[in-house]
């Protein structure tokens, strides 16, 4: 304790002395902090094992549960005495069940108490301890959390404090600071006080922590913001302060203590700053923080610590070098640095050195690999306007670590060969990188795709899991490099150029190595085989990357459709080939993306040209559907899983050949001058529609590809083009008049109302089929109703588009809902369609027909009513009425209502 408040009254007495004064107020304050520190220790005690405190509380509770059940007892028996003569009295009683659970309690609470006495050595075993939380969670659930938080927000409102008094001068600045510094060694002070108490332990790390972090923002804040302090004070300052969080943190083997101290202390100049000042005496603060980690690491293997000191270091030193870096700072900070890489670096070693004998999670991968990754990434930024610059820094690297492995190599201790390896692997890697910072980055990435090739097939043959992991990690930056270096020129020639060789090079590379997995599967580890996988995928990206840019550079623009089709198309037939004749089982994938490429190059198409077959289409799409098929033959397979994936691209093909179809045959009318007539709507259900009647017909039943996949073509092709021809006939209904010039207009004799009667008898075809399915038995009444409601609306059009061309009726709702001849022809029209629907219902005894052509009937008498009772005139008017009135009685006389179910029909009156 004395050296705690020497240490402590040394800060405080140099910042009360300021300025001049700083340094005998230092040696003052040391002195009577010492004096203080030595009469606190003389007074501690030694505290009670909380162990034994927990066992006797225990014991206590357990003495009161069996007082509590004595009582119950002598209520329930109306025994008087003692509750141990209670107990006797009912000893012997057959019917008392409590008894066995009081004796229970008696011996337990015996056993805690032999337990006590014997001391821990003789207690039991504790249970299985549950999983450990992670850290953040274990620090703010553990012991008190509201305190915990609490003082987090504490931190961070006095260091709010401090900057509103400086900005409105509430108090002399010292006075301010040495307050402030007050209450910092006050919670250390009871922190320390409360540490052996039992339960407070985690409490007082709490305040300790607290404490440091606020002496730490205090001395930054004498220092930099206001020049109370000199920096050759603070410095020592700073240290002292540093080395108690680090000796308290030790001397309790307290890691929350430390973490705490430490993230107090790096975030003090930023919560203090002003946004100014030296980043020298920021780094150089920085680099005291990090001494005491330093020595921490040096006494414990403390991972959490060295991780929060590694964070703050580099994520502030990044932040700070994006905002305010200049050339004129590289020595400076250089240095900084290279302490900062090494110290880490260093703290690596030493916490393997702890822990590598536990034989396990020796290896702090977060520290090896990360310290490299930012520390390199840093320095491109200091070293960018340095010609080759970044390849000396890596030149450096490589021969740091090839010398650090080799040092570690011969202190011979076998638990570090994973470090060993580490460093080794970073030096070769390091190495390996100074090609391409000196090199040209396509010719660099193909050497290092080649490279890394070499590297698994030897790691493959000498069973080494990080010279094949490597080789992995070079395909992968291959990759990069040759991305970065991506640049056509106007000289480069077709297929012979950095371009495509490069994107080969490392195609050829992850293909092999695909390969190479797959066939000493026994060999590599698991992941390995599930990375090889992905190799195909890349090998096969940089292939396409290869072709669409010979293909972008070198092909005229408007061929461009038609050529990257008939690429993706031979890419496909070469894999599929080689699938069946080297069992390749990667190579069958790019068959089964074949139809998601066609249908995402039919929408490139059609924003580059008006339709498909335009500029060498006409060669690409058939040669590409014909692949296609040919492939869903060849290589069908036999998996349920992936003959339901086939199903599904018999399906979707089909809807492309109706799409294709539809919008080339429509393209064509165009040409033809025949857009917007009734040629051009028909055009557009032309193929779909045959195709939708071919696949219901028996014989596609008998035939590849239905024969395989019927359920696809019938219901999951076969609904949605159903689907498609039933709204495609209403659009051409309500939106087209017929108009087929040069040709008159005929009703039923013209291409609309043909077309129409194309999509009727796909649909009678269709349903003939589908019928007898299961899953379409139910849906029965719903398609009759559907095409009775798509006949009605057909024949309707029949009449207006009739009356349009005959009558000279606009064809538009407006003028056809105020045409007299349009509503007198619908009334009788639809008595007439009631009239056939009700006398083919009594014919066939079809009550539910009769029962909607009556219902029909009664529209037609509302609208007589309410429509053209009012609205027409003279001959309409007399037309309409009589006309329907004729008719119903007719209906009446030769359509009864056909009997319900089990009644028999009476004889017409």
């Amino acid at each position: 304790m004395w050296f705690l408040g020497l240490v402590l009254g040394m800060i405080l007495g140099g910042i009360a002395g300021g300025g001049g004064g700083a340094a005998a107020g230092a040696f003052f304050g040391a002195i009577g902090g010492w004096i203080l520190g030595k009469s606190m220790g003389s007074a501690n005690r030694p505290a009670v094992d909380p162990t034994i405190d927990a066992r006797l509380n225990s014991l206590q509770q357990a003495v009161e549960d069996i007082h509590w059940r004595l009582q119950r007892i002598e209520q329930e028996r109306g025994l008087t005495g003692s509750p141990m003569q209670a107990v006797a009295a009912t000893a012997d009683a057959p019917d008392a069940p409590v008894t066995d659970t009081t004796n229970a309690a008696i011996a337990e609470s015996n056993t805690t108490a032999e337990e006590i006495v014997a001391g821990p050595s003789a207690l039991p075993p504790p249970n299985k301890a549950p999983a450990a939380p992670n850290a953040i969670q274990a620090w703010l659930g553990g012991g008190n959390t509201i305190v915990r938080v609490g003082v987090l927000i504490l931190f961070i409102g006095v260091a709010f404090l401090v900057k509103y008094a400086a900005e409105h001068a509430m108090f002399p600045l010292e006075l301010r600071l040495a307050a402030v510094a007050a209450g910092a060694v006050a919670l250390l002070v009871v922190g320390w006080r409360l540490r052996s108490q039992p339960g407070r332990a985690g409490y007082a790390l709490t305040l300790q922590g607290a404490g440091i972090a606020i002496l730490y923002l205090t001395v930054f804040a004498a220092l930099r913001l206001y020049g109370l302090i000199p920096a050759a004070l603070a410095f020592p300052l700073l240290v002292g302060i540093a080395a108690c969080s680090a000796l308290l943190a030790i001397r309790q083997d307290a890691l929350v203590l430390a973490v705490v101290g430490a993230a107090g202390g790096f975030l003090a100049p930023i919560l203090a700053s002003a946004g100014g000042g030296s980043h020298v005496t920021l780094f150089s603060y920085y680099a005291v923080l990090n001494a005491g980690i330093f020595y921490v690491a040096a006494h414990k293997a403390w991972r959490p610590l060295n991780l929060v000191g590694f964070g703050f270091t580099f994520v502030i030193g990044l932040l700070w070098g994006a905002k305010y870096y200049q050339p004129e700072f590289f020595s400076t900070t250089a240095l900084f640095l290279v302490l900062f890489f090494v110290a880490y670096v260093a703290i690596a070693v030493m916490y393997a050195f702890k822990q590598a004998p536990r034989l396990t999670h020796y290896v702090d991968g977060t520290l090896i690999f990360g310290v490299p990754i930012v520390g390199f990434g840093l320095q491109a930024g200091l070293v960018k306007d340095f010609e080759y610059g970044l390849a000396f820094s890596s030149l450096a690297l490589a021969g740091f670590y090839l010398l650090l492995a080799t040092w570690l190599h011969r202190k011979m201790q076998p638990q570090l060969k994973l470090l060993i390896e580490s460093f080794l692997a970073l030096g070769v890697i390091f190495a390996t990188l100074t090609i391409p910072l000196a090199l040209d980055a396509r010719w660099t990435s193909a050497a290092w795709a080649l490279e890394g090739a070499a590297v698994f097939w030897v790691g493959v043959r000498q069973d080494r899991r990080l010279a094949r992991a490597f080789g992995l990690l070079l395909q992968l930056l291959a990759g990069a490099a040759f991305l970065n270096g991506w640049q056509y020129r106007i000289d480069d020639y077709l297929l012979v150029n950095r371009q495509s060789i490069g994107a080969l090079l490392l195609t050829g590379s992850a293909w092999f190595l695909n390969r190479l997995i797959s066939r000493h599967r026994e060999t590599v580890t698991q992941i390995e085989r599930g990375i090889s996988p992905v190799l195909f995928v890349w090998g096969l990206a940089w292939w396409l990357a290869a072709g669409f840019g010979e293909i972008n550079h070198f092909v005229a623009g408007n061929n461009v459709p038609a050529v990257a089709l008939l690429f993706i198309t031979a890419t496909v037939v070469i894999l599929g080939i080689m699938h069946r004749h080297l069992d390749w089982r990667e190579a069958a994938w790019p068959q089964r993306a074949l139809l998601p490429a066609l249908i995402v190059m039919l929408f490139f198409t059609l924003t580059q040209h008006r339709h498909l077959f335009a500029h060498g289409g006409w060669v690409a799409w058939p040669l590409a559907l014909l692949a296609h098929f040919w492939l869903l033959k060849a290589l069908e397979p036999n998996e349920p899983a992936l003959r339901r994936y086939f199903a599904g691209l018999h399906c979707a093909s089909l809807l492309l050949l109706a799409a294709i179809g539809a919008i080339e045959i429509h393209w064509l009318t165009g040409e033809w001058d025949l857009q917007k007539s009734a040629w051009s709507v028909a055009a557009a259900m032309l193929v779909p529609g045959l195709l939708a009647f071919w696949v219901s017909t028996k014989h596609a039943q008998n035939v590849w590809p239905v024969r395989e996949f019927p359920q696809s073509y019938w219901l999951h092709a076969g609904v949605p083009l159903i689907i498609a021809l039933g709204l495609w006939s209403l659009y051409a209904n309500f939106t087209h008049n017929g108009q087929a010039a040069p040709l008159p207009y005929l009703p039923l004799l013209n291409a609309l109302d043909l077309a129409h009667v194309l999509v009727l008898l796909t649909l009678a075809t269709w349903w003939r089929r589908v019928s007898v399915l299961p899953d379409m038995q139910a849906n029965r009444l719903l398609f009759y109703v559907i095409a009775a409601a798509l006949s009605f609306i057909w024949l309707n059009a029949i009449l207006l588009r009739t009356l349009h061309h005959w009558a000279d009726v606009p064809y538009r709702l407006e003028p056809m809902l105020r045409s007299l001849l349009v509503q007198a022809s619908l009334s009788i029209f639809w008595t007439l369609l009631s009239l056939a629907m009700m006398l083919f219902a009594a014919r066939q005894a079809r009550r539910g027909v009769w029962m909607s052509g009556a219902a029909l009937m009664a529209v037609v008498v509302g609208k007589l009513l309410l429509v053209d009772l009012s609205h027409l005139s003279g001959v309409e008017r007399i037309v309409s009425f009589i006309g329907v009135g004729v008719l119903m009685l007719v209906v009446g006389y030769v359509a009864p209502v056909p009997p319900a179910a089990g009644h028999v029909a009476r004889e017409p009156t």
